[in-house]
């Protein structure tokens, strides 16, 4: 009987240090997940901010010789600090640069003429524009049509009605001028142009030739047409007592231009007046003469 209370008791006493030590190991377990900190993926440090500076210009398309707007904004001012404006061509090399400072607010603006032998290369050119440090910079692209040189020379236009010959000067960049007559009929001008790509026909037309009068007898506009299509972009020059001053913008393609006015050669009116004046005293004359004749006649008889 002692003996197999004894047994028993002596499992009982394995089976409860099992469970002391299952109970163990389980706590530790626990303990070990609680202490140990996951591993933390490294993260990248931010660059420091960088100071914000805008661009921008006031077109997208310059021919040489525009004037090109830059201007814009930098956001934290540095006293006696310069702004740097380079412009770049298509394969980025340096055709401009200038340094200028910024106002006390941070906006700055700058004209700047598209002209020099460094802009020659048509397309896609960029402005950089930079404050102090490197990463302080902003950029904005704009396109460059490389227009041709212009070409001047001067027409004689002749009227086959009268015979009288007018020198009409002019000059042209994206083509070429092949003729320039005078329309009586039509009171008009018409100049044959071979264009290759967009470009300006200026003309210097005599007064004697063509010219647009009010009633009033000031200056009219003239028509203007571009291969039959009127067009109200030209614009007039300062044009004085002899000559009218006339810009026309012309594209790829444009052939026929045709400039309508109100009067047309105005000296065959006085060429018209003064025949007229000769005929009548003429006629005078031959009946003085005649009437003297006849008086002298009696007197004789």
């Amino acid at each position: 009987m002692t003996l197999s209370y004894g047994i028993r008791q002596s499992c009982i006493n394995q089976k409860i240090k099992l469970v002391l030590v299952s109970c163990l190991v389980a706590l530790v377990s626990a303990l070990t997940s609680f202490l140990i900190v996951p591993p933390v993926e490294a993260q990248a440090l931010s660059p420091p901010i960088e100071a914000q500076i805008t661009v921008k210009i006031d077109k997208d398309l310059y021919n040489r010789g525009d004037v090109m707007i830059v201007s814009g904004e930098v956001k934290s001012v540095v006293t006696n600090i310069p702004l740097t404006i380079q412009v770049l061509d298509p394969d980025n090399n340096l055709v401009h640069v200038e340094q200028i400072l910024v106002a006390s607010d941070g906006r700055f603006s700058l004209p700047m003429k598209v002209e020099g032998p460094l802009w020659h290369m048509p397309g896609t050119y960029s402005i950089i524009v930079q404050y102090g440090f490197k990463h302080v910079s902003a950029t904005v692209h704009f396109q460059f049509e490389q227009s041709s040189v212009p070409t001047s020379g001067v027409f004689n236009v002749k009227d086959l009605s009268s015979g009288q010959n007018f020198d009409v000067n002019y000059s042209i960049t994206g083509g070429q001028v092949k003729s320039i007559v005078v329309d009586p009929q039509d009171i008009s001008l018409v100049v044959q142009i071979d264009t290759k790509s967009s470009g300006m026909l200026h003309l210097q037309i005599p007064r004697l030739l063509l010219d647009a009068k009010k009633s009033s007898n000031s200056d009219e506009s003239f028509l203007v047409f571009v291969d039959d299509d009127e067009i109200t972009s030209f614009q007039e020059g300062n044009s004085d007592y002899e000559y009218r001053i006339l810009d026309i913008p012309i594209v790829s393609g444009d052939s026929k231009i045709e400039i309508i006015g109100t009067t047309v050669i105005p000296e065959f009116e006085n060429v018209s007046c003064l025949i007229l004046v000769l005929a009548v005293g003429l006629v005078t004359a031959v009946t003085v003469l005649s009437k003297t004749r006849t008086g002298i006649k009696s007197l004789n008889l």
